[in-house]
């Protein structure tokens, strides 16, 4: 009984166990990084409650809700449609149902776990700011929501890597009804009706096991003309950011935040913000709303695009280490790769200016520059120090908030420097240079990072 769930579960317990063994300084971050982030959203809460600022409750259900859809839809995929040892368990004479019914109750119950642990550490940074909690029936709304979510997400992953994605019309149905009722009578009913669906779904799991389409590969002819080892490293990092779509949801980003980020620095304020927050807003610069912006443009261009080119070696980091080529070639051509998603990070200062015309253009210009060179600086030596390794999400979430204090800080020594009245261009040229020097360095124990070291075995 239950021997895939337990499978499932013993084995993730011990890839768990060895990597904390592996790399407990990361893990140490991220848990360090977690907690403090959590308790950052406590402080947030009490802040919009000593401002009487007006919070929807609907809005934080459908903002946890989809954070948890995506959550469970990811570990499903992985754990069942892009598995292959899975092929093993399928191919016996185990009920396929069952086999697959399984792997749903491993992300119910993480998706369950990580609720009631991440809502303890908030109720705990409550707790310590002094604000009484008498919410059970919210609570369990909640709850009953995160349950939504698994089955949703689940449910998503089993009909859209099938050929008949048209039975994801429920879910969309589902999702309307919520937006229009979200009670814990309407959330509990919508429950049963999606598991229902579950169920019936599971009996066309194999619709979606692995049924991935491919993208056909160039010949081998029109690669030849490619010369140097810089060259060829770039062209493949290059094919696959363009195959896998991360440069045009880059252009699209930029587009988006630089004309959302405009937006709200002109006319944001008196438009969607409360009136009970528009005396406070109406003192933060534009600079302040391009901050935001620009830093998650690079937690996007820079963080994510540096660690993933490092990352996705995992299946090839050992023919790698083993070619005659000296490794700081190959952090060479892919820091060469990493210049093209920075290009299309630039629409964003089109579109913010074009809400602030004239305004701030050098700061932009320096600010995008520096918290790019600040994610390569940052993210190469680690993606070249876990290679290999399936720590992506935590070296993602460690780094991001690395990066905003980082940020957070020159950002504040930039406004420190206006209200004196100093002259900011010589500082942002030398920081900048600072950055150049760094960058080189970063690159040199990149490259350290990746050579293999043997022991010395004294006789």
């Amino acid at each position: 009984m239950l021997e895939t769930y337990n499978i499932i579960l013993i084995n993730s317990f011990r890839n768990f166990k060895k990597n904390i063994i592996s790399s407990p300084t990361l893990y140490l971050l991220f848990s360090s990084m977690m907690v403090f982030s959590i308790f950052l959203i406590g402080y947030l809460t009490l802040f919009l409650i000593k401002n009487d600022v007006p919070v929807s409750l609907n809005d934080v259900f459908f903002i946890i809700l989809f954070l948890f859809i995506i959550k469970g839809s990811n570990d499903f995929y992985n754990y069942f449609t892009k598995s292959q040892p899975l092929t093993y368990s399928l191919s016996t004479q185990i009920s396929h149902f069952r086999t697959v019914f399984e792997i749903f109750l491993i992300v119910f119950w993480i998706q369950l776990g990580l609720w009631v642990f991440f809502s303890t550490l908030y109720n705990i940074s409550l707790i310590i700011a002094g604000i009484s909690l008498s919410y059970p029936l919210i609570y369990l709304n909640f709850t009953l929501g995160i349950m939504l979510a698994s089955v949703l997400g689940t449910v998503i992953v089993l009909h859209y890597f099938s050929k008949k994605k048209y039975r994801l019309i429920p879910v969309g149905l589902i999702l309307y009804i919520l937006s229009q009722y979200n009670d814990i009578y309407s959330v509990l009913i919508l429950l049963i009706i999606s598991f229902i669906y579950l169920i019936w779904s599971l009996r066309y799991c194999l619709d979606s096991y692995q049924y991935v389409t491919r993208k056909d590969r160039k010949k081998e002819k029109t690669q030849v003309w490619i010369s140097g080892i810089k060259k060829a490293v770039f062209y493949k990092e290059i094919t696959t950011l363009w195959r896998e779509r991360v440069l045009s949801s880059i252009i699209f980003s930029a587009v988006f935040l630089g004309f959302g980020a405009g937006y709200m620095s002109r006319f944001g304020v008196e438009n969607l913000l409360p009136e009970s927050l528009q005396i406070l807003a109406s003192k933060i610069s534009p600079e302040s709303y391009a901050f935001f912006g620009i830093y998650v443009l690079t937690i996007h261009g820079a963080v994510f695009t540096s660690l993933s080119l490092f990352l996705n070696e995992e299946q090839t980091i050992w023919l790698i280490r083993h070619l005659p080529v000296k490794m700081k070639t190959i952090v060479y051509g892919k820091a060469l790769a990493i210049l093209m998603p920075f290009f299309c990070t630039i629409p964003f200062i089109a579109y913010f200016l074009a809400f602030n015309p004239g305004k701030s253009l050098f700061f932009l210009i320096w600010f995008l520059i520096f918290s790019y060179l600040a994610g390569i600086i940052i993210c190469f030596p680690l993606g070249a120090k876990y290679v290999g390794k399936k720590s992506d999400i935590l070296l993602l979430y460690s780094v991001s908030l690395l990066i905003f204090i980082v940020l957070g800080v020159f950002f504040a020594i930039n406004s420190i420097l206006e209200i004196f009245g100093f002259s900011k261009y010589i500082l942002y040229v030398l920081f900048i240079l600072v950055e150049i020097v760094l960058l080189f360095i970063s690159f040199k124990i990149s490259g350290y990072f990746l050579e293999i070291r043997y022991k010395n075995i004294s006789s």
